[in-house]
């Protein structure tokens, strides 16, 4: 490289090293996230105690940086029934970063991770400028680590960057040799020794990797190829002699440290909550039982047995999955490693020749170029494979946490960067997809804040979303009926059979339904704002509403979605069957903030001192509000015809009393009662006040509504405890109960004879003591 390149590269690696310092720790979140408590915890226990064992000394170095919240997610492991506790993670990555660790606690780590980033482009630029100029090999180089979602990943503590720089470190020195030719091998001893010195070392760099994700290891091939292409056996020994050396002396200090070689042979783990720096969350006297300050949060798995079973291996699936690793919303390796997808152009350009090319050395190049490639798809698989409902990296992750750590492989696939305007076009892209990524590496504060909340904004939308994955922080999943909709919880709120829409943006629901959908989508849309334009799309078709306008009196409407068809299939269940999608977008312009009350679960960390609410007033602005009515021809299924068989019901409640009525009845209609959405077949009643020959004044015509144990098939007889509300005011009453077909019709409407009792309500301080409430499975019970 030039001077000119080498002072740029210098200049720019020594405003990253700065940053860590600049940063404070905790920053956004105010709290150790995903596995950074088991890592951080293990560097500062080498520092200061030069152990792996876990003791309150560990918990209050913890909270003394880390003081805000409870700490989630400590992965822990024993083997001697919580007698000795030790930390249940990999140590390599906390064994290099515990000397910054002890000079700035997870300041220090994060130094140690901005070194190694700039290592990695340092690497790279010197490994391009064989064919590029010095200032192109940098500038490529530095946006190919930068400008990528593995640079959100220095402000882990976690060993993503550390395995990365393994794996940059291996090809980097394990191609030198092969590509440097003959001529430095023959130019005497020295050259041959130093050769055979980036050998060993490449090897060694690949082991760190693989002991902490083995299938790494398949990035072996490409160096061991290159070398053994060009006939140079004995640098091949020493490669694996290196590999074999640095692995066994890993393996050694951790069977020295903790008694087993991995946290993932003979162990048990589990993670656990840290809500005190006094108390250790486990419980030494009760085996494999979480103490009452730090339950256990989930057990954890203890062996390595997923990876060496046979994995059953679904097309479909597979086929979804790899379509997800490539363009989905929160994993796509295209949108959230844009240089990938240059280094692969450049590769099918001008990195490959053809086998019979008279240039042997481009000809072998070539061999293990595509090699490299293959391990590259070998890994990828490996994580779609035995892992397909959590292959992007679990809870916690920023584009796919799991193949970041080979991302680098893609860089030595590239020879000459031409045409240059890839460049500048690529970065571009870069600053489209990543550029909150980048500048928000803590992540946004923003309304329900996730890692992912970079996907609220455009073009993100307009990538599929990952259902095949077990969990995608900041969505909810609401059931309608025999429906599912999942939907960003920041712009979807389900209250009670109804969805709240925000406004000022367009809202995504995907709909899964358990079979496709023959017909239309009925939907009920309102609002609270005087004057509303709402447009919903769904597949072919494309409604706006103009509520409040002159074209629709009042603050709702009745809409009719013809989708045309499913917008895609998604895989789920086990195993997994193909279950149609149907994409509802809806764009509400107004809106008027509504409030409602959150709810939180029991604190994890009772009496601790941290803040705790059980519940919690906020605001929603609401754009719309929707009910999904029914699908298909379901509003205009004939369901009304019951014959009540037995009904037992009190004749003396309480008034304002809930109690219950048992009744048996059949469907005498020709359809089925079957679970839809809003509208299903649902028992009701009504309340008169009672008067010779018929019903007298009405009362309460809208009763409470109990669920009837769905699908009930024409000529099924059911058996419900209903659940009724006596008036509040004592007296003598008719009740009459009354199916519904919410929002088409009470049965009594269509000629169907309600069920009719007479029923004296009383006032409590009178018979109280004479009106207690039953069992729930009594007639009358409360």
């Amino acid at each position: 490289m030039t001077r000119r390149a080498r002072l740029g590269l210098l200049s720019v690696s020594l405003f990253l090293l700065a940053l860590p310092l600049t940063v404070g720790k905790p920053g956004l979140p105010p709290t150790l996230k995903s596995d950074e408590p088991a890592y951080f915890l293990m560097a500062e226990s080498i520092v200061h105690d030069g152990d792996l064992v876990v003791d309150t000394g560990d918990l209050e170095r913890l909270f003394d940086e880390f003081p805000y919240r409870p700490v989630h997610n400590l992965i822990l492991m024993t083997d001697d029934g919580w007698e000795t506790v030790l930390f249940g993670k990999p140590y390599l990555y906390s064994l290099f970063a515990a000397p910054f660790a002890g000079l700035a606690g997870a300041d220090g780590m994060l130094l140690f991770n901005m070194l190694l980033l700039v290592a990695m482009i340092w690497m790279g630029a010197a490994y391009l400028a064989r064919w590029n100029p010095g200032g192109t090999a940098a500038v490529f180089a530095g946006g190919f680590f930068i400008a990528s979602a593995g640079f959100s990943y220095v402000f882990w503590l976690h060993p993503e960057v550390f395995n990365m720089t393994a794996v940059a470190a291996c090809l980097y020195l394990g191609l030198g040799p092969a590509l440097d030719g003959a001529r430095r091998e023959e130019g005497g001893t020295g050259g041959r020794r130093r050769a055979l010195v980036m050998a060993g070392l490449s090897g060694a760099a690949l082991s760190l990797a693989v002991y902490n994700k083995p299938m790494i290891a398949a990035l072996a091939l490409a160096p061991l190829l290159a070398l053994g292409l060009r006939r140079r056996w004995v640098a091949v020994a020493v490669w694996i002699a290196g590999a074999a050396l640095s692995l066994g002396l890993a393996t050694g200090v951790a069977t020295a440290l903790t008694g087993h070689a991995t946290p993932y042979l003979g162990v048990e783990r589990q993670g656990v909550v840290v809500c005190s720096p006094d108390v250790l969350p486990i419980d030494r006297t009760t085996a494999a039982t979480a103490g009452e300050a730090g339950r256990a949060e989930r057990p954890t798995g203890g062996a390595w047995s997923w990876i060496f079973r046979v994995p059953d291996v679904h097309l479909g699936r597979l086929g979804e999955n790899l379509l997800y690793f490539l363009i989905g919303r929160h994993t796509g390796l295209f949108l959230y490693f844009p240089f990938s997808l240059l280094a692969l152009a450049l590769f099918l350009v001008h990195g490959w020749r053809r086998p019979r090319s008279p240039d042997r050395s481009q000809a072998r190049d070539s061999v293990w170029r595509w090699s490299l490639l293959g391990s590259l798809a070998v890994v990828a698989l490996f994580f779609l494979i035995f892992i397909p409902a959590n292959w992007q990296g679990g809870g916690g992750f920023v584009g796919n946490r799991y193949f970041v750590n080979v991302y680098p492989a893609f860089l030595f696939l590239v020879t000459r960067i031409r045409p240059l305007w890839t460049l500048p076009a690529t970065f571009t892209a870069a600053g489209v997809f990543l550029g909150t990524i980048v500048f928000t590496p803590f992540g946004a504060d923003v309304p329900e804040p996730t890692l992912q909340a970079h996907v609220r904004n455009p073009p993100f939308r307009e990538f599929p979303l990952e259902l095949t994955l077990r969990e995608v922080p900041g969505y909810v999943s609401v059931p309608l009926g025999s429906l599912q909709v999942a939907a960003r919880k920041d712009a979807v709120l389900p209250r009670a059979g109804r969805l709240w829409v925000a406004n000022g943006q367009p809202v995504e629901l995907q709909i899964l339904a358990p079979r496709p959908v023959d017909g239309p989508f009925h939907l009920l849309v309102k609002s609270d704002a005087p004057r509303n334009r709402i447009r919903l799309q769904m597949g072919d078709a494309d409604e706006t509403l103009e509520l409040g306008s002159a074209t629709v009196q009042g603050p709702e409407a009745r809409v009719t979605l013809d989708p045309g068809g499913p917008s895609r299939f998604t895989h789920r269940g086990e195993p997994p069957e193909p279950v149609p999608v149907y994409t509802l977008t809806v764009t509400a312009e107004h809106g008027r903030s509504r409030l409602w009350t959150r709810n939180f679960p029991p604190p994890r960390c009772p009496g601790s001192g941290f803040a705790h609410y059980e519940t919690l007033e906020d605001n929603f602005p609401v754009g719309a509000e929707l009910v999904l009515l029914a699908t298909g021809d379901a509003l205009d299924r004939d369901v009304f015809g019951v014959d009540w068989k037995r009904v037992t019901v009190r004749d003396r409640v309480l008034a304002g009393q809930t109690f219950f009525a048992r009744v048996e009845l059949t469907n005498t209609s020709d359809a089925p009662w079957s679970p839809g959405a809003a509208a299903e077949v649902h028992l009701g009643y009504h309340w008169y006040a009672a008067a010779p020959g018929g019903d007298g004044g009405l009362v309460e015509y809208d009763g409470v509504r109990t669920d009837l144990p769905l699908p009930v098939a024409p000529g099924e007889t059911v058996e419900v405890h209903q659940e009724i509300r006596a008036p509040e005011a004592p007296g003598r009453y008719q009740l009459v109960l009354d199916p519904v077909f919410e929002q088409v019709s009470w049965f009594s409407r269509r000629g169907v004879e309600p069920y009719r009792a007479e029923v004296t309500v009383v006032a409590p301080a009178t018979e109280g003591s004479v009106l207690q409430p039953n069992e729930p499975g009594e007639p009358g019970a409360e």
